[in-house]
């Protein structure tokens, strides 16, 4: 298992927080959306809410948790999400591998496609892993 930049749920969940918020992607505010990331052992989970059109606000833990969204995006394990968010694990792999699963439309899905790298790189930058 390679080191990871996290030993807990919650360090995964200020990790993803710290990095969605440096990586400035608008999709979610953009198409009106709310995405949720639950990611397993660790048990993390995270979502970035744009419905309102206007900002992008984000909730951990417990309160992520209990608040329906659009997009759910769930992975299976800590190490695919970091592989995942370092840009490692393709999305296209992800999903053929089992590793991430999706629940809502894919096309919202892939209308988030182009914010991706913008988030990956932040990742990246945040944990000084190399990139892909």
């Amino acid at each position: 298992m390679p080191d990871l930049p996290f030993q807990t749920g919650e360090d995964l969940e200020r990790l993803l927080c710290r990095v969605f918020l440096a990586a400035g992607d608008q999709s979610p505010v953009q198409r009106r959306l709310a995405v949720t990331f639950l990611i397993h052992a660790p048990e993390a989970c995270v979502r970035v809410d744009g419905r309102d059109g206007q900002t992008a606000h984000l909730s951990r833990g417990d309160e992520a948790r209990g608040t329906p969204s659009d997009l759910v995006f769930e992975l299976d394990s800590g190490e695919a999400a970091h592989a995942f968010w370092r840009g490692g694990l393709s999305p296209v792999e992800a999903v053929r591998s089992g590793r991430l699963r999706l629940r809502g439309p894919l096309l919202q899905a892939l209308g988030l496609t182009p914010g991706l790298g913008k988030v990956q790189a932040a990742y990246r930058e945040a944990t000084g892993a190399p990139a892909q």
